[in-house]
């Protein structure tokens, strides 16, 4: 019988070939734990719904769409994973082991969280505008970051996601003239927003905790990882929330450039670990 159809499922490291080979949109990350699970720590982009609430918010999801749901341990994931096959989706899979079994970056905080910045800012230009001054806020960061350390390949590092900041920024302002025709405004000094970065949170204060006693490149590093996994989280769900195809076009691209910052981020702290390891 259809209910009782086999539950697929992957590990981590299946999970993690599975997602890096598949464009945002095209698929549904799914996590179905509770809100306070989530708040500690989630994988960057995922949809949350509660186990509990399933049932009735199945409508949320596209039916089209291969779907991966986890959990803690991979229990409650598969729970869902039946749920969603009894539902009529015929591509689910539960993640083996859950986030316990990651052992990757996670993005913390409330779904909601960052999702205020889109307050008030409907339209395409404006959208635009505001992926322009978040780029703007990393860059900033980074240049930041690379002033402060006194490690020659972490400036290094710190100048090249600079560098690739400030080229995302010329991107984003070559498609707002693109969509804003005649009438584009150069927002480019004033910006949408000041001292604000990816992942919505203020520079200064990640600056701040930078400068403190004995933090090293390593803890640059560290911080880098988390909020790019933020900012990654933010641009997808802002994904979800916007319509205009421009506008959308931004945040796609973003997105792949983050899971790239990520990405390069990681196999340089892995690497610092290793020498770290080797040094003691």
């Amino acid at each position: 019988m259809e209910k009782y159809r086999k539950i697929e499922t992957m590990t981590a490291e299946q999970a993690r070939k599975w997602l890096g080979g598949r464009k945002e949109g095209e698929f549904i990350l799914l996590d179905v734990r509770q809100p306070a699970e989530y708040r500690a720590g989630h994988l960057p982009g995922a949809l949350f719904i509660p186990l509990p609430e399933l049932p009735d918010r199945v409508g949320e999801l596209d039916h089209s769409k291969p779907v991966l749901a986890y959990c803690r341990s991979g229990n409650r994931s598969r729970s869902a994973a039946a749920l969603l096959l009894t539902e009529g989706f015929d591509n689910v899979s539960s993640m083996e082991g859950g986030i316990s079994a990651w052992n990757g970056q996670v993005a913390v905080g409330d779904y909601r969280e960052g999702l205020y910045l889109l307050e008030g800012r409907n339209t395409a230009e404006e959208l635009i505008s505001l992926a322009w001054s978040l780029e703007e806020g990393s860059r900033t960061f980074y240049r930041r970051a690379e002033e402060i350390t006194s490690d020659s390949e972490g400036k290094e590092l710190f100048l090249m996601l600079a560098k690739a900041e400030e080229k995302h920024k010329s991107n984003i302002y070559d498609v707002y003239k693109m969509v804003a025709g005649e009438g584009a405004r150069d927002f480019r000094e004033s910006g949408a927003l000041k001292g604000v970065m990816e992942g919505g949170v203020q520079v200064e204060d990640v600056i701040g905790f930078l400068k403190g006693k004995d933090r090293t490149v390593r803890d640059a590093i560290e911080v880098s990882m988390e909020l790019e996994a933020n900012a990654l989280d933010l641009y997808v769900k802002m994904l979800r929330t916007i319509g205009q195809v421009n506008a959308r076009k931004v945040f796609t691209s973003l997105i792949e450039e983050e899971k790239h910052h990520l990405s390069l981020l990681g196999k340089v702290l892995e690497e610092r670990v290793a020498e770290d390891e080797r040094n003691n």
